[in-house]
Order: structure tokens, then sequence, then C-alpha cells
């Protein structure tokens, strides 16, 4: 049952996580080899390299005390100031945010993929337990979720790759091709839906085919655990007195399905999406890095190579705020769906 306590309680422990994770990625940060100061300064060389990488430093506030920088991030990344980016020079909030939402694009197309699969398949499982079909999409769903998605991303690829050079096409790569950024305007950060909002068609199917191959590969680990435990959910209902009386009265077994049994899975579903959105953006970046999409992980990855702390720390924070509002919502909807469950 949903309370005011619960949300007040669920809310402070989120905001004390958050913090947590703050103070420990820029700890970390703090700690870890290189120098963001050279990056600031351009790399320089020559006679004026010490004097230029001293001022970067002087200017990112690198010459003051941990506890002095530590203090002073944290009053700057309440009041919505992320830092800039070392690297890129630009606001960290502006780029994470552009990079959240390339990632979201993926994920939210790799869940129209997994739930109606992965529930489809759960519940053709269940209908046949123990026979042929049950044990196929068992051994089925059981290697595509516990393959590790860079290694599928990357076979992917490389068959895309060759199909592509035996066709003639294309290769599938980046987020919307070259030709057609001319003129092309970001709005939202997610192509798909920029490109209906300036009537662009060409972009829209472009940017279409090329999320299709991430999204499937980023679908399997949801899609694959999602369809054990629906067949797990449905054949434990089909085994209650009041179907198995619903189906001697001679309801039509559809009727029966779409009544009785569908609901009882509607839980499971909203208890796993929190735990699946959080882990497929992580997944996510691994994917991104292979298809050449400009996301969390490419910010990520380049904000390593430089050292370029204030992105790092950014990129993590809020990586752990999507975890943290995504189970909280995912609770909430069990709550309301189910009222036995208990928060």
């Amino acid at each position: 049952m949903l309370t005011l306590n619960y949300i007040i309680r669920r809310s402070a422990l989120s905001l004390v996580l958050v913090v947590g994770v703050l103070l420990l990625s820029f700890v970390l940060t703090y700690y870890a080899p290189g120098d963001p100061a050279l990056t600031w300064a351009g790399r320089p060389r020559g006679p004026g390299a010490l004097e230029a990488i001293e001022r970067a430093r002087q200017e990112l506030g690198l010459d003051k005390p941990l506890w002095y920088q530590l203090s002073t991030y944290i009053g700057r990344f309440l009041s919505g100031d992320w830092g800039t980016s070392v690297k890129f020079k630009t606001p960290v909030l502006e780029l994470v945010l552009r990079g959240f939402a390339s990632s979201l694009e993926l994920v939210a197309y790799s869940f129209l993929v997994a739930v109606p699969l992965g529930y489809l398949l759960g519940i053709s499982a269940a209908l046949s337990r123990g026979g042929l079909r049950d044990r196929v999409i068992y051994y089925f769903s059981a290697a595509i979720s516990g393959t590790p998605r860079f290694i599928t991303a990357a076979v992917a690829y490389i068959a895309l790759y060759v199909l592509s050079q035996a066709l003639g096409t294309p290769v599938i790569y980046g987020r919307l091709s070259s030709e057609l950024r001319v003129g092309f305007e970001e709005i939202t950060g997610v192509i798909t839906l920029d490109s209906l909002i300036q009537g662009r068609l060409d972009a829209f199917l472009d940017s279409l085919v090329r999320i299709i191959p991430p999204a499937v590969v980023l679908s399997t680990y949801p899609m694959g655990v999602l369809a054990r435990v629906v067949r797990i959910a449905v054949a434990e209902t089909l085994e209650e007195e009041y179907v198995r009386q619903a189906v001697s009265l001679g309801i039509p077994a559809g009727v029966v399905m779409r009544r009785y049994v569908a609901p009882s899975v509607v839980p499971v579903v909203a208890q796993l999406s929190g735990l699946f959105f959080s882990y497929s953006l992580v997944e996510a970046m691994a994917v991104e890095s292979v298809f050449g999409r400009e996301g969390l992980g490419y910010l990520l990855i380049k904000s390593l190579e430089s050292s370029d702390y204030p992105l790092i720390v950014g990129s993590i924070v809020l990586v752990s705020l999507v975890f943290v509002v995504a189970n909280t919502i995912a609770d909430v909807v069990q709550a309301k769906v189910n009222p036995r469950v208990v928060v």
C-alpha cells in the first residue's frame, strides 16, 4: 500500500544515495591518474608549457585542497551548475542531458522490442509447460540474456557490416548520416522525434534504420529474463483455484487469459521494469560505442581519456539519479496495481 510516509522515506534515502555517489565519484576522480589541467591548457609544449598548465590548474581550482574543491563543487552542483567540461569547454549539464537523451532513445526502442516479445514468449512457454516449445523458449531466453551485450553487439555489427558489403549498401553506424545532418537541428536530442517535429521524413527513416539493430541487441537481456519470469508467473496462476473454476465453467480460454491470468503478470512486469531500465541504460553505453552512437557511453569514454573530472562525475551522478528515479517509479506503480504489496 502506497503511503505518504513511504514517499518521504524513499525521497530522503534517494537524496542520501545520490549525494554519496557524488562524494565517492569526486574523491575517486581526484586521486585518479591524469591531469585535467593538461587538457584544459590544450596540451601545450615548449618553454611556456609549465606556466600554461599551472595557470590552467588555478583556473580549474585544482591548486586548492580537496576539502575546498569538494565543498565548492557540491554547492555549485546543488545549485544546478555542474561545472564545465575540460575537453569540450561546454557546460557539463548540457552535455550529459544531450547524451542522456540519445541513450534514452536507444533504451526506449529496446523496450518496445523486449517487453512485448518477452511477455508473449513467457505466456507461450507457460501454455506448453514441459513440452518442446517450453524447452526451446527456455534455452533461447537463457542464451540471449546470458551473453554479454558488448559481445552480442560486436557480432551483430560484424554481421551487418558483411551484409552491407555484400549488398553494396551503407554501413549502419552512427545516429544519422552526414548528408542528412545538413540543415537538421537537434531540438530534444532524440533524433527520431526531432525529425518528425521538423517534418524530415528522410531523417526519420534513416535514424530509425540505424537505431533498430542496437535496440534489438540491447533488448536481449530484458527480453530473456522477462520471458522466464512471465512463464513462471503465468504457470503459477494457471494452477490457482479460481482459474481452474473458470475453465471448468466453460469460459473460453482467451477470456480466461485476458481477465484472470494476464492481470496477475502486470505487477511482475512493473517490478522488473525499473531494474531493466537502469540496467539497460548502463549496457547502452557499451552498445553505443560499437554502433558509433554519441550517448552517455561516448561522453564517459572521452571524459576518461582526457581526465575530464567534471564530466566524469556529472555522468556518474546522472546515471545514479536515473537508477533511483526508475526504481522508485517501479515500486510506486507496483503498489498501485497490486494493493497487497507493502512499500
